[in-house]
């Protein structure tokens, strides 16, 4: 059950850096386009792990909201806060939005 819990604590942290990295996405789309070799300048360390643990959330949110199906389907209790389930669940959608709707309506 740790690895359970460690697993769902760590899903939080991503959709954390999910919604940091739907901040990045913004001041990036609002900055004016750069001519040149300076626009692909180095990222810092912290952003570019954001932007990574950002957009891999979707698929961690999935796999762990598929774990909390198979824990309410054997009728076990979670060995996590219920808050915890919650907000990882409601990230879901929300994901799924930005990722398969909201990208295509703006392009």
């Amino acid at each position: 059950m740790k690895p359970v819990s460690f697993f769902s604590k760590f899903t939080f942290l991503c959709n954390i850096a999910f919604l940091l990295f739907l901040f990045f996405n913004k001041i990036e789309a609002k900055k004016p386009p750069t001519v040149g070799t300076e626009a692909l300048g180095a990222i810092p360390f912290f952003k570019d792990l954001i932007i990574i643990l950002g957009f891999s959330a979707i698929v961690i949110n999935l796999i762990m909201c598929f774990i909390y199906l198979v824990f309410i389907i054997a009728k076990k209790t979670l060995p996590m806060p219920q808050w915890l389930t919650i907000v990882n669940l409601i990230f879901l959608p929300v994901q799924f939005y930005f990722f398969f709707f909201y990208n295509s309506l703006s392009q």
